[in-house]
């Protein structure tokens, strides 16, 4: 990890804006919500964990820890920095946090818990804990051409997310890398819309579009439209 390494949240990113670097950072994986039940005379449990999420896992939030150097002239500017980087951590809700070795993925989380500060002389070491939501969001939508960040071992080739919707039906193929995921779909005119064989139709309007219960899986999803007009699939790939 290059001393230059390190993160952006509220905005503001901690070398470049504070001249603080990233000694260490441990990042934990969320825990699976469990909710189980037992009954007298039973062996082992009910497990109710997934019942209204239609079978996913329910995962609770992460902890994310890093660890600051701080480094200064004198005692005076070390309190100052000190000062500032709470102020910016601390003094904000829920932000996006973006790691530079993370690249095309942040996290929403917050600073709920108080720093530990140690100093000596004109350095100082600053331990942060954010709480997380459990999932990394991608910074960019599925069908943005942006070779950058695009992996070869998890990432798929979808070059656009607007489709020509003609009549009398139009079949659009659409890959999702993440979790399943409720897109925003942008429609031109009103249209109707099936998803991966499913009976159900979704009745779409002009605009923005979305609808609970749809849900894109991971992997390929084959949406047919009946309309006439453009359709255009926003979404952001989540993952663990």
């Amino acid at each position: 990890m290059s001393v230059r390494d390190g993160f952006i949240f509220n905005g503001k990113h901690s070398y470049k804006d504070f001249n603080v670097w990233l000694q260490e950072k441990k990042i934990q994986p969320p825990a699976k919500v469990k909710i189980k039940e037992t009954i007298p005379f039973m062996n082992g449990t009910y497990d109710f964990s997934s019942v209204g999420s239609n079978g996913e896992p329910v995962y609770g939030e992460r902890q994310i820890q890093v660890k600051l150097g701080l480094r200064t002239r004198n005692k005076k500017e070390l309190y100052t920095v000190y000062q500032l980087i709470l102020q910016w951590l601390e003094d904000t809700g829920r932000q996006e946090l973006l790691f530079d070795n993370i690249p095309g993925f942040y996290f929403t989380a917050e600073v709920e818990s108080a720093p530990s500060f140690e100093e000596a002389l004109m350095l100082g070491n600053l331990i942060i804990t954010f709480t997380a939501q459990p999932f990394k969001i991608s910074t960019s939508y599925m069908g943005d051409d942006i070779w950058d960040t695009f992996n070869f071992l998890t990432d798929y080739t979808q070059y656009t997310n607007t489709f020509e919707i003609t009549n009398p039906f139009t079949t659009v193929i659409m890959y999702n890398n993440g979790r399943s995921v409720t897109p925003v779909i942008n429609c031109s005119s009103p249209m109707t819309l099936r998803v991966n064989g499913e009976d159900k139709e979704y009745n779409l309007n002009a605009g923005d579009n979305k609808v609970w219960g749809l849900k894109l899986k991971n992997g390929k999803n084959e949406l047919i439209f009946a309309g006439n007009g453009t359709a255009k699939i926003l979404f952001r790939w989540e993952v663990l």
